[in-house]
């Protein structure tokens, strides 16, 4: 698949730190009282910059599932979450679904499924000089047996999915979102959340913070809450 004009060049391929059966994992460790939370960042720029507002005025550093695209078109947002120390998700280049199963299209090839993944790490390393690896976050949530195959072959030992959505992606109110939040909280917990401004999770994240603090929740990254 030839690169868009005007878009980065590929760096050619190492070879992957991991090349088993990506993991699903939709929960971390139940046995400490932590959360993570995730931000997948694939359409407009949104509340980006109010999320990053938040989450270091609070002390928080947080896992951003970043599209290739949404990285070059957005490059200081996207060298401020790598400065800032925030993780990074591999949530593809276009946010083609890899199955065909929420668009009603072909599944991509494994060829078209490595594009996607090494176009994006190519956008993060040269723009602000981040990984995504080891963590993919399929778009639309859509994976099956042959994705976790593909992706594990890249150097992605996670398929992070996620035990809270906001649902703030179908228009509801800030305030539905944080009661929805805190309601479904449990240990162990994966939030995922969208930045883009058709979502109010961006002004809602404080209220959630604030709640799951004063329930004694630690909040975190994918990767603390993955973490013995």
């Amino acid at each position: 698949m030839p690169t868009a004009p005007g878009t980065l060049t590929p760096v050619p391929a190492t070879t992957p730190p991991f090349s088993g059966v990506a993991q699903v994992i939709r929960k971390g460790n139940a046995d400490r009282n932590i959360v993570a939370f995730s931000f997948d960042a694939g359409s407009d720029v949104g509340y980006a910059a109010q999320i990053l507002d938040t989450l270091s005025a609070n002390g928080l550093l947080a896992s951003f599932g970043i599209t290739g695209k949404w990285a070059e078109q957005n490059p200081d947002l996207l060298r401020r979450i790598v400065d800032e120390g925030h993780e990074l998700i591999n949530h593809t280049y276009s946010h083609a679904s890899f199955t065909g199963g929420s668009t009603d299209k072909a599944p991509l090839t494994q060829a078209e499924r490595w594009d996607e993944l090494d176009r994006t790490e190519a956008a993060v390393q040269q723009i602000a000089g981040g990984t995504t690896r080891p963590y993919f976050r399929p778009p639309y949530g859509d994976y099956d047996d042959s994705v976790n195959v593909d992706v594990g072959a890249r150097g992605y030992a996670f398929n992070v999915m996620w035990t809270v959505d906001s649902q703030g992606w179908k228009g509801i109110p800030a305030g539905n979102i944080t009661q929805r939040c805190l309601e479904m909280a449990e240990p162990g917990a994966i939030y995922v959340f969208h930045v883009g401004a058709a979502s109010q999770d961006g002004p809602a994240l404080q209220g959630i913070i604030d709640g799951l603090r004063a329930a004694g929740y630690e909040i975190g990254s994918v990767s603390d809450v993955l973490a013995p």
